[in-house]
């Protein structure tokens, strides 16, 4: 009899293991790309090689305050508009088409009130399904008040109790996402108090992307944009997807945010052109970026073809930088993006997205690459350390570099978990042995 209890429990404890461990099946993967709406003269819907996403967002619509309710994209936009989900699915019929919504600070007004959040609800379902979309994206940037931060649950329980509602006719559900902060925390706030809803997160979203990049305001010097690791701070997308984790957030609702651009500033000092060195502006506007500060991942690709421009890798960060005479760049290379699809395989996330795929080059070799590291690492990978009783259960993840000071940390969230469980498998064996 005792045995036989023993085995009950053993076997309640594993499944709940393996809950904790859940990993995403093979039909159920992100691999997406954002496409900027006024990118069509230089990146034509026509050319983007639609095997390479298994999602493609249009990014974006605004919100118009006044009325609660979607706003329409200029006028030279609207055909790209309309043509997209029908375009792009013209050579692959399987994509899933989505449209992102950006919403300022001034978006706390929608959702704090349930009539304009019921509104706004509707406009959106209306919007997506009269242009052929198969689901909506909210990209709130950012909540700034603790108030946000229920209110934003509030209208996520809603919206998700509105597609399903609406799923009760023949048509397909609408997915819903969200793209979100970098990390469950929002940081450099006045209000302190400000972390997502993951019940909620959890429940309504099919999945959240997840801003792994530009996690810094500017300095008065050079600094990495996005990197997968920072020695000294909380700013790197390793620290903000282990928040998440540790959070709650299951890995099944993380897809990572990937950038296809860089940070550029102008150096004060030419000759002193290393991670964090004194800057007197940001980079001169490009022309795809239409921005200071700002340049297209073809972009970099085209002035790193010039002999005299020196490309670094960085190893221990896992981030990569350019200085061409007094211009430097913070950008995520071949090397970068590689390294980033294989933490979210080993932390068995959803997906990867990236952003904006108007930035890859003519030939899309970085979407590219992330789809072949994905899909060819995605079913062979295994845990480092796991194999417990012979069950062969991951219990390892992949580390930081071991000199980062928040290696230690993220490995005991990580695995804060595993441990209790088999602290109980020892206590049961105690018990009845």
């Amino acid at each position: 009899m005792a045995r036989l209890l023993f085995i009950s429990l053993l076997m309640l404890s594993i499944a709940s293991l393996s809950t904790s461990q859940q990993q995403c099946t093979n039909s159920n993967q992100v691999r997406a790309g954002y496409w900027l709406s006024n990118s069509d003269h230089y990146s034509p819907l026509s050319s983007i090689n639609t095997s390479l996403y298994t999602h493609l967002y249009y990014c974006s619509l605004s919100v118009d305050y006044s009325q609660a309710t979607i706003s329409l994209p200029s006028s030279d936009e609207v055909p790209g508009f309309m043509k997209f989900s029908s375009t792009l699915k013209s050579t692959n019929p399987s994509l899933k088409t989505l449209v992102t919504i950006f919403a300022t600070t001034q978006f706390s007004s929608i959702a704090s009130d349930p009539n304009l959040r019921k509104k706004f609800i509707e406009s959106t379902i209306q919007l997506a399904r009269t242009n052929g979309f198969d689901g909506v994206d909210l990209s709130w940037q950012f909540p700034s008040s603790s108030a946000d931060m229920p209110n934003l649950s509030e209208l996520l329980t809603e919206w998700r109790s509105k597609i399903d509602e609406e799923n009760q006719t023949s048509l397909p559900p609408l997915l819903l996402t969200a793209t979100l902060y970098f990390s469950n925390h929002i940081f450099d706030m006045p209000d302190q108090n400000l972390d997502y809803p993951i019940e909620a997160l959890s429940y309504n979203l099919d999945w959240a992307n997840i801003l792994s990049f530009s996690f810094r305001k500017s300095d008065n010097v050079t600094f990495y944009d996005a990197p997968l690791y920072d020695m000294s701070s909380h700013y790197s997308a390793s620290y903000g997807i282990m928040s998440w984790l540790d959070a709650g957030l299951t890995p099944c609702k993380i897809v990572m945010g990937l950038p296809l651009f860089g940070r550029s500033w102008i150096l004060r000092n030419k000759a002193k052109n290393e991670l964090g060195s004194p800057i007197v502006a940001a980079g001169l506007k490009q022309k795809m970026s239409n921005h200071t500060g700002l340049m297209a991942y073809s972009e970099i690709v085209n002035i790193s073809n010039d002999s005299s421009v020196s490309v670094s890798y960085d190893n221990r960060s896992v981030a990569a930088y350019l200085s061409s005479g007094s211009t430097w760049v913070s950008f995520d290379s071949a090397e970068v993006l590689q390294e980033k699809v294989m933490f979210a395989l080993q932390y068995r996330l959803l997906g990867y997205f990236l952003w904006p795929i108007s930035f890859d080059d003519s030939s899309y070799s970085m979407s590219d690459q992330a789809s072949q590291v994905w899909l060819k690492y995605r079913n062979s990978l295994t845990y480092e350390d796991g194999n417990i009783f012979g069950f062969g259960f991951g219990f390892g993840q992949t580390e930081a570099p071991s000199n980062s000071p928040h290696n230690t940390l993220n490995r005991s969230k990580a695995s804060r978990s595993t441990t209790y469980h088999i602290s109980f498998l020892f206590l049961l064996l105690f018990l009845f042995f």
